[in-house]
């Protein structure tokens, strides 16, 4: 089983074990569902494949996520369009945001960044520098910088970067990330997630925020200059 196919039956079991819970009415409409981070925790789930579960619920109305509330069971009704998740916005303005939002970050993450934290981005790193194709390589990358930012133990910041993740997972995205990589680009790409892996693991604030800035602004020219096909 790879590992697509693995985060797919673990996000099948989140959405049962919510749905029983609605179905039997012991989470009423309302109810304020436990944090991504306390569902991966109990399911051993990635961050990323909480999200995904989460976020197909609520494309059927049977959660609401509100940011910097939290997630409660819904009434049956579609997510509101009005949802910071649903706008539309375009892979120019997620980089633009990114490269402004995650090195900004940095002295939070090193300061309250957990061991398992540390231990799950190198993790990360590794799984990503093996990856076999473009699929395997962005699910690793999306869960790295998922990482950085829950470490900074905010929730509102979660939040805002869930909707950056759901923009992410458009069509748009990945087949402009699809043309923006080849071998040496992704020989970049893997040389500062390690030093941004790096800096983490040794609480170095300043370094991390150096290491995000050039990564995201490299993968900000890199989509906005696609390669010829």
């Amino acid at each position: 089983m790879n590992v697509r196919e693995a985060s797919k039956l673990k996000a099948d079991e989140i959405k049962r074990y919510v749905l029983e819970r609605i179905d039997s009415g012991e989470w009423p409409p309302g109810h304020r569902l436990p944090t991504e981070k306390l569902i991966g925790e109990q399911f051993s789930a990635a961050r990323n494949t909480v999200r995904k579960a989460l976020g197909q619920l609520e494309s059927q109305g049977n959660i609401i996520r509100h940011v910097g509330r939290g997630t409660f069971v819904g009434a049956g009704e579609p997510a509101a369009s009005s949802d910071l998740a649903s706008v539309d916005a375009s892979p120019a303005d997620i980089n633009e945001i990114r490269v402004l939002l995650e090195p900004a970050i940095a002295e939070l993450v090193v300061a309250r960044a957990t061991r398992a934290d540390i231990r799950y981005a190198r993790e990360c790193l590794s799984n990503m520098q093996k990856a076999n194709d473009i699929k395997e390589f962005e699910h690793w990358d999306a869960e790295l910088h998922a990482t950085i930012i829950s470490s900074a133990k905010n929730e509102l910041l979660n939040n805002i970067y869930d909707a950056i993740h759901q923009a992410r997972q458009r069509m748009e995205w990945h087949e402009m990330k699809r043309r923006s990589i080849d071998d040496v680009r992704r020989g970049d790409y893997d040389r500062q997630h390690s030093n941004i892996v790096e800096a983490l693991e040794q609480r170095d604030a300043i370094g991390l925020r150096a290491a995000l800035s050039e990564h995201l602004k490299a993968v900000n020219s890199n989509m906005l200059n696609p390669l010829r096909s």
